[in-house]
């Protein structure tokens, strides 16, 4: 069994591995089959995150601050080196996060999610209606079977099929299929937190990285 923590190291490293065949070796699929681990993980973290914060909104707006700062560094990835232009997945996990909210709320608000969703995919953001509807459905696995792991771990891994496997054919990108590889790690998570990366490596990781990668590429170029 593993913890919260160690679950954020495989995500960090799947992603690490991911933006580097992304960015320095865009002929490595191999890299990019690795990387389809680390939304998942991602998507599961933030249910989890979700579960135990004391403010949503401060959850949000650290997001958000991120997604954006991120962004700046995107567009001049598309302007510099050429490579499509669409909002990061920090952008995606907002909008999944509001939607939490929502399914949270329940009755009346719950209808509001797949709008969220569209949303997401209409502002081009990565992973789209599809991040943010698996990650409302990994928080319902969860709260219709705290009590049961198999049923829940089953319930999370057709959730992740049925998004990812609709994704793949979406993007006509069939490498998108290897994210199902993503239940191994969430399926052994025991609950336990762990000694998790301090907040500001695991929060400032995503943007830092991306820089870091950024001038290696413009200096490779």
């Amino acid at each position: 069994m593993i913890s919260s923590a160690v679950l954020q190291i495989i995500a960090i490293v799947t992603m690490l591995v991911d933006h580097i065949g992304y960015y320095l070796v865009p002929d490595s699929q191999i890299l990019r089959v690795i990387g389809r681990i680390a939304f998942p993980l991602f998507a599961f973290m933030l249910v989890e995150g979700f579960k135990n914060t004391r403010s949503w909104r401060r959850y949000f707006l650290r997001l958000l601050i991120l997604a954006v700062v991120t962004q700046v560094l995107f567009y001049i990835a598309t302007s510099e080196l050429g490579l499509s232009y669409y909002h990061n997945v920090l952008f995606t996990l907002c909008f999944a996060l509001l939607s939490l909210v929502l399914a949270q709320k329940g009755s009346f608000w719950v209808i509001s999610i797949p709008l969220l969703g569209l949303a997401a995919s209409a502002l081009d953001c990565e992973y789209g209606v599809f991040g943010v509807l698996m990650i409302v459905g990994f928080y319902y696995a969860d709260k219709l079977f705290a009590n049961n792991r198999p049923f829940r771990t089953i319930s999370q891994f057709l959730i992740l099929a049925a998004m990812m496997l609709s994704l793949a054919q979406y993007n006509n990108w069939p490498l998108q299929n290897f994210a199902l590889l993503a239940i191994i790690p969430i399926a052994l998570y025991s609950g336990e937190k762990g000694r998790r990366l301090p907040k500001i490596l695991s929060y400032g990781f995503y943007p830092l990285h991306i820089l870091i990668l950024l001038i290696i590429a413009l200096i490779l170029r």
